[in-house]
This record gives C-alpha cells, sequence and structure tokens, in this order.
C-alpha cells in the first residue's frame, strides 16, 4: 500500500512543482494587497484624526463663544432686572403724588364749594 502511494506522489511532483510559483504569486499579491489595505487604512486614520483635530478646534471656538454670550446674557439680565425694579419704585412714586394730587383736588373743590355757598349766603342775606 504505500509503495502505491508513494508511486502516486511521485507522478504528482511535477504537477505540483507548477503550481508551487502560482501558489507563490498568489499568497504574494495577497500579501501586497493586505499591505495596500493597510497603507490605506492609515492614511484614511491619518485623515481622520486631521478631520478631528480641525473639528475639536471649531468646537472649541464655538464653546468660547457661547460661553462669552452666557456671560452677556447674565450681564443683561441684571440690567433688566435692575432696570425693572427701578420702573416699579417710579411707578410706585408716580401712583403716590397721583394719590396726593387727587386728595389735593378733593379737598381744593370742596373749599370752593364751601366758599361758594358762603359767598351765595352773603349775597343774598344784602
Amino acid at each position: 500500500m504505500w509503495p502505491r502511494v508513494l508511486m502516486q506522489l511521485v507522478e504528482l511532483l511535477p504537477h505540483v512543482a507548477r503550481l508551487v510559483p502560482i501558489a507563490d504569486r498568489y499568497f504574494a499579491s495577497k500579501q501586497a494587497g493586505e499591505r495596500a489595505n493597510q497603507a490605506a487604512l492609515a492614511a484614511m486614520a491619518e485623515g481622520v484624526q486631521a478631520d478631528l483635530g480641525q473639528v475639536t478646534k471649531a468646537h472649541a471656538g464655538l464653546y468660547r463663544k457661547m460661553q462669552e454670550q452666557e456671560a452677556q446674557i447674565a450681564e443683561m439680565r441684571d440690567e433688566v432686572r435692575q432696570a425693572r425694579t427701578a420702573m416699579e419704585q417710579r411707578v410706585e412714586t408716580l401712583e403716590r403724588r397721583l394719590a396726593a394730587a387727587s386728595r389735593w383736588i378733593k379737598v381744593g373743590v370742596s373749599l370752593n364749594v364751601v366758599l361758594l355757598l358762603i359767598i351765595v349766603g352773603l349775597l343774598l342775606r344784602k
């Protein structure tokens, strides 16, 4: 049995010898393809890293501007509160003055009516 196997292997050796260079070229091309893929992936990774760096810089600028705007909004909020407080105080002052003027007008009209009645009464006596 072993001699037959060996005889068949001897017969197949020339065919195997022809297939070895083809297999070698196949494995070499496969390895070259893998190297090319690795190089392409490395180039893409570098590009992505560069893009991420630019995005990070852009976001840093946006964050800085957003913080500045938050500070400006806080200042404006304080100014609006102060203006509202001042306006409320002025309205209260005007309301008090209006109430006082209303009282003075009522007193003045009442006194005028009393004086008019006195004058009419004096004129009718004579």
